[in-house]
Formats: structure tokens, C-alpha cells, sequence
């Protein structure tokens, strides 16, 4: 029974680390993507 309140404890740690990760890599992309708008109109200008 012990066994199992640990794995639960242990599981939910690992599931809830995974969805800070990938919320973390969907932020990055999305500033990823802002950052290569912006450079593209810079070399729009400068064109």
C-alpha cells in the first residue's frame, strides 16, 4: 500500500515537471517566432 502512495507521489511529480516543460518550450517558441518577425523587418528597412 505504501508502494503505491509513493508512486503516485512520484508520478504526479514527474507528470506535473513534464507540463512545466513543455509549457516553458511553447513560450520559447512563440518568442522564437516574435524575434525572427522582428529581424525580418529589419532587413525590410535596411533593404
Amino acid at each position: 500500500m505504501i508502494g503505491f502512495i509513493i508512486g503516485l507521489f512520484v508520478g504526479a511529480f514527474i507528470g506535473v515537471a513534464l507540463m512545466c516543460l513543455c509549457n516553458a518550450a511553447s513560450s520559447a517558441d512563440e518568442d522564437m517566432k516574435k524575434l525572427n518577425e522582428l529581424e525580418n523587418r529589419k532587413d525590410d528597412v535596411n533593404d
